[in-house]
């Protein structure tokens, strides 16, 4: 944290001094405001009984969201609130082109795929394809990626590549969460919310102002709930939710110049058992009377084996606005750290079988310097400089009693990146409805990488311990630092024949970064990979119709991945089995969103989705273990579908608001429907999730100048069956995680 306050600090100096030095009078915002931490974003202008309108922030600056020439769908924090939202993964399949999935063994870590792009692995060497980003902050890694979604003013999911403003590892996509600001008034609101499987949420706000220009805020969530899985030895339940969350803010709002600092702690001490394994007779881990009926919520916790999935996570913002006679000059730093230990009951029944523990520390600090400039009234300039680097250290041992009593297999990743970028994106109005922009970053990275396996052994023959000793002579070490170049770029037109119209088309190639293989088994496995590149080419239009009573989005695209990151699930003769990555797949996706809004009368707001997606592997090469011969022979999986990819999603929605007794009522119900999908590159039968129909709905009353809220909500209101997630383990069984059953419950907000 001192690394932080020094890095936060120095930033602080070198815009007031900035602010200093700068003599020109102060001068109008550019023509679309930045919008950052620091100012607090609001619905646009609205019609009478129209569609509203809302303000994104999805090209770092403000913009209304039909004015905006990419596909976005935001989600306001009153939509998160009425559908009792918790996280971020509670988004998927609402939003189209979407999947947001968790692990059966780190039901923290996401997994997110946007138009087929994604990754089916969240341990740090693997990078993303989809960014997170909070409050303008890059999260580096999917495993501390799936936030708590509470006092949010909005999320926004951008799909396509986001390289030249967003930079690497945004070939997917980014999900943009915004936190609500400080108003610099006093006032606040306190929330409970009460559920079954033992739901219990306190969460609170509190602003105030300290000074002329001064103002401060502090956020504060508690949730808990006893988990959905009981154990097959006691009958009690695992899996539990236990989350903490402190969030404070301070801002200085001056003529022309404003700065808000943010500092979050969150505490997890989450339950880690949250799928099943499904295995039949003959398989390894068939288990009778346990590996059977995986939708019993029921599976086995060894004695031996805590239910526990701690995390601490810390996180220090300073974001920083001056404008000047060049224009809006930003600065955004951030220093981020996790700390996570995990215990895992892999094989989820009552016999010792596979078994994890995981320690892992992460950290990351970066540093964003950007200008938005009118250089013209024609001609607007986004240009900045980009710093960031993290490290994360992994100690991961492993029991294997199920494969051989008492063996045991201990590894370490210890990673380090670094990485340098310089970025800018032209607006060029070339007539008063037609506007170019073009796009160009540039980034250098560096990588260095060490990673350790070996295999223990019990020495009193009994079951493995995560202390035994190593095997003499299984240590194997490998180590790697490389460099790369990349450039991502984009051009795009977008016409806007009136302000209810937009129709626009871009090109632009975004990258994922290079790397090194962090889980080895054997020394070549580590690498390096080299950089994928993805290629897109989208065609949209958005348009408000009927006195902008409807809102129709549409967006077509075409996506064509080279040089792709695959995993190489490899069984050598010796019996070692490697997931490393290498760059063997070429993949093309395509597809489209719709997307529309209706307000046919007064108080009712229709809306709905629907999105189609065709994503299959051009090239795919890898080897497998041939049973006969015990070698090696090459495999192509060309013309399989991608992981989670499912080809169609359609989302429905219902909003009523009208009076009813002394009061305003509020009735929301969606529907969702996802087709099958699999969730592997061999698309295996057994790793098929089949199609999925999920319903939420709300009810909330509000009495006539009380402050009061009172609502009563259900999610999964049929209590449908369904996997998120499955990985088969050739010969041995299915680890799978469950969807959340039906939960329902009522809660209580007092806004001051």
């Amino acid at each position: 944290m001192k690394k932080a306050l020094h890095c936060l600090g120095a930033s602080a100096l070198v815009l007031s001094s900035m602010l200093a030095s700068t003599l020109a009078p102060e001068q109008a915002h550019a023509q679309a405001v930045i919008n950052e931490p620091g100012e607090t974003s609001v619905p646009a202008e609205t019609p009478a009984a129209g569609v509203t309108e809302i303000v994104v922030t999805a090209q770092k600056e403000s913009q209304n969201l039909q004015d905006v020439p990419i596909s976005v769908t935001a989600v306001t924090g009153e939509m998160i609130e009425d559908a009792q939202i918790n996280n971020i993964a509670d988004l998927s399949n609402s939003i189209p082109n979407v999947q947001i999935n968790t692990f059966s063994n780190s039901p923290d870590s996401a997994v997110f795929t946007i138009r087929g792009v994604g990754v089916n692995d969240a341990d740090p060497y693997v990078g993303t394809t989809v960014s997170v980003v909070v409050d303008g902050v890059v999260v580096g890694v999917n495993t501390a990626a799936l936030l708590s979604l509470f006092d949010i003013e909005r999320v926004e999911v951008l799909r396509g590549p986001q390289g030249t403003l967003f930079g690497a590892n945004t070939t997917g996509g980014v999900i943009n969460v915004i936190t609500k600001q400080p108003t610099g008034e006093f006032g606040g609101d306190v929330q409970f919310v009460y559920g079954n499987y033992g739901q219990l949420e306190v969460n609170a706000s509190l602003n105030f102002p300290i000074a002329e220009q001064f103002a401060g805020k502090i956020s504060v969530l508690h949730n808990e709930m006893d988990g959905y899985f009981r154990n097959y030895l006691d009958g009690e339940r695992i899996g539990e939710r236990n989350i903490t969350t402190f969030r404070g803010y301070l801002q200085y709002d001056g003529a022309d110049y404003d700065a808000t600092l943010i500092g979050e702690y969150v505490r997890s001490r989450n339950g880690s058992q949250t799928g099943v394994l499904i295995a039949g007779p003959g398989e390894l881990f068939y288990t009778p009377g346990e590996t059977e009926d995986p939708f019993d919520f029921r599976r086995g916790l060894s004695d031996d084996q805590p239910d526990l999935n701690d995390r601490d996570t810390y996180s220090l913002t300073l974001t920083q606005n001056l404008d000047t006679s060049f224009g809006t000059l930003t600065s955004i730093t951030n220093y981020r750290e996790y700390d996570n230990l995990l215990f895992s009951d892999d094989d989820a029944t009552t016999r010792v079988l596979l078994q994890t523990r995981r320690d892992t520390n992460h950290h990351q600090f970066s540093q964003e310097l950007r200008n938005l400039v009118d250089i013209t009234d024609s001609t607007r300039l986004i240009a900045g400089v980009f710093y960031f680097e993290q490290e994360y250290f992994l100690d991961q041992d492993g029991k294997l009693d199920g494969f051989l009593p008492g063996l045991g297999q201990p590894q370490t990743q210890e990673q380090e990146n670094r990485s340098y970028s310089a970025f800018a994106q032209l607006y060029q109005d070339l007539t008063p409805e037609l506007t170019l922009q073009a796009g160009i970053r540039y980034s250098h990275e560096r990588t260095s990488a060490t990673s350790t396996t070996a295999n223990s052994i019990s020495p009193d023959g009994g079951p493995a311990a995560f202390d035994d000793p190593v095997i003499p002579g299984s240590l194997i070490t490998a180590t790697g630092k490389e460099s790369w170049d990349n450039v991502g770029y984009k051009v795009g037109l977008d016409y806007a024949p009136s302000t209810d119209l937009l129709l626009y088309g871009y090109y632009a190639r975004g990258f994922k970064s290079g790397g090194f293989t962090g889980r080895i088994a054997i020394a070549q496995d580590i690498g390096p990979f080299d950089p994928e590149t993805l290629d897109t080419f989208e065609i949209g239009v958005k348009a408000d119709l009927l006195d902008r009573r409807l809102r129709l989005n549409l967006a077509t695209f075409l996506n064509k991945y080279d040089d792709m990151q695959v995993v190489q699930n490899i069984t050598y003769p010796s019996g070692a089995n490697s997931a490393s990555i290498a760059n063997a797949g070429k993949a093309e996706t395509k597809g489209f969103e719709l997307e529309a809004t209706a307000v046919p009368v007064d108080g009712l707001t229709l809306s709905g989705s629907l999105a189609y997606l065709d994503a299959k592997y051009e090239e795919y090469d890898t080897l497998v273990l041939d049973a006969a011969t015990g070698g090696l022979v090459p495999v192509s999986y060309a013309g399989n579908r991608l992981m989670n990819s499912p080809e169609w999603n359609v989302a429905l929605g219902l909003n009523w608001e009208g009076r009813v007794g002394p009061g305003e009522l509020n009735a929301n119900a969606q529907y969702t429907y996802t087709s099958d999908k699999f969730t592997s590159y061999t698309n295996l039968p057994v790793e098929r999730v089949d199609a999925t129909e999920l319903v939420n709905a709300s009810l909330r009353w509000s009495p006539d100048n009380s402050g009061l809220e009172f609502g009563v909500w259900v999610r999964n209101l049929f209590d449908e069956e369904y996997f998120n997630q499955k990985l088969n383990l050739a010969g041995i069984g299915t680890l799978a995680s469950i969807g959340a059953p039906r939960t329902y419950g009522i809660d209580a907000r007092f806004s001051f």
